[in-house]
């Protein structure tokens, strides 16, 4: 049995409203019932992962007060002030301050629909050096793994690419993973309803079920690059 209690359409469109508005007054009107209908839902989809989540990777952080967003937006560096989003997501990973840049599995819903995956995004180029030398070194196991994010309903979504091979006498069949700046494997749905019941939650843990031969490629690689001080906790707070 789940603890998800559903994130309704009216919640969702109540979060627009929210920020259509974008006064402090509405939001504080309507703070308890937007926490309640959309804020705890995503803390209890963390709490309903957080077993299979755990088995992958113990080291992963499921508070799920740290692993979702907020509905007040930090504007601090952000060259939008709109005081609030309409938007909420929750992200599966280590503790950021401890393992900065480490793989996460995430989900998102806005009033358009929703996306979720798994990724890994880099500050310096040379965070993924590690992963790029491990694809290389391990082509065959790599394209099982994308086999396994793709069986899981995943598509690789990372557009960003070097124009200069990083490294040239890799086999061609990965050298697109390897000239990557980030990488992603996501999916996107319009279905809205999906996400008013448990139907997403068992969806998630296929998805991460699924798709686990590629965070675990992932995650040794990670653990290569911190080892070696290619990834550092202070790239995080720039």
């Amino acid at each position: 049995m789940y603890n998800y209690s559903g994130i309704k359409p009216e919640i969702i469109e109540l979060l627009s409203i929210n920020r259509f508005n974008d006064s402090k007054p509405f939001y504080e009107e309507h703070k308890e019932e937007l926490k309640q209908g959309a804020t705890v839902p995503m803390r209890q989809i963390v709490l309903d992962l957080s077993d299979i989540m755990s088995e992958l990777d113990p080291l992963a952080d499921l508070n799920p007060v740290y692993a979702v967003s907020r509905i007040r937006r930090d504007t601090r560096r952000s060259k939008s002030k709109m005081m609030y989003r309409e938007n909420l997501w929750l992200m599966l990973r280590r503790n950021k301050g401890i393992y900065p840049f480490a793989p996460f599995y995430w989900f998102e819903f806005s009033p358009m629909g929703y996306m979720f995956g798994l990724g890994m995004w880099t500050y310096r180029p040379s965070q993924l050096d590690a992963l790029r030398e491990k694809i290389a070194g391990e082509p065959q196991r790599w394209l099982t793994a994308v086999k396994a994010a793709e069986d899981a309903g995943l598509t690789y979504n990372t557009s960003d690419f070097y124009k200069k091979d990083r490294i040239p006498d890799a086999p061609e069949e990965v050298k697109q993973y390897i000239n990557a700046k980030n990488v992603e494997f996501s999916r996107w749905s319009t279905e809205l309803n999906n996400i008013a019941t448990t139907k997403i939650i068992d969806e998630l843990r296929l998805m991460i079920d699924i798709s686990s031969p590629m965070y675990e490629f992932l995650i040794e690689a990670y653990d290569k690059a911190l080892s070696e001080g290619l990834i550092n906790a202070d790239d995080y707070r720039r």
